[in-house]
């Protein structure tokens, strides 16, 4: 079985851009000893698996389908989306384990929240809003 050390330093400063709860979920599946993390070769697979943010082309291609949809809404005459709906669609992205803090992103679907609430035909991909 392969091991793979990880200073509790570095992993804090790695958890700063990742969903808020990474840093939990390496000490779930690892061992700490003194100021490092030890955890398996597939443990460790396994959180930068549950982790990992969609890929740059999936990304893309949301991006491309929301503003679509967004078009499309603003042509047909759609509500804009109130200040109310908006703040409460970005406190329920603050509370997500999937929400990064540091660049405001949901690491689910890889979306810039203070873009996306603003989106009247958008939904969280955990079904929050």
């Amino acid at each position: 079985m392969i091991m793979i050390t990880i200073p509790l330093s570095k992993l804090q400063s790695a958890a700063k851009v990742k969903a808020q709860g990474y840093y939990d979920a390496c000490i779930a599946a690892g061992t700490v000893f003194g100021e490092n993390l030890q955890l398996t070769e597939e443990a460790f697979a396994a959180l930068r698996a549950q982790f990992a943010t969609p890929s740059l082309a999936a990304q893309a291609q949301s991006a491309v389908a929301a503003v679509a949809a967004e078009c499309d809404a603003v042509l047909s005459g759609e509500t804009a989306i109130d200040d109310a709906t908006r703040a409460a669609r970005i406190a329920a992205c603050e509370t997500c384990t999937f929400f990064i803090v540091s660049d405001r992103r949901c690491q689910k679907c890889g979306c810039w929240m203070e873009i996306k609430t603003h989106f009247r035909t958008a939904i969280c991909p955990e079904g929050k809003w």
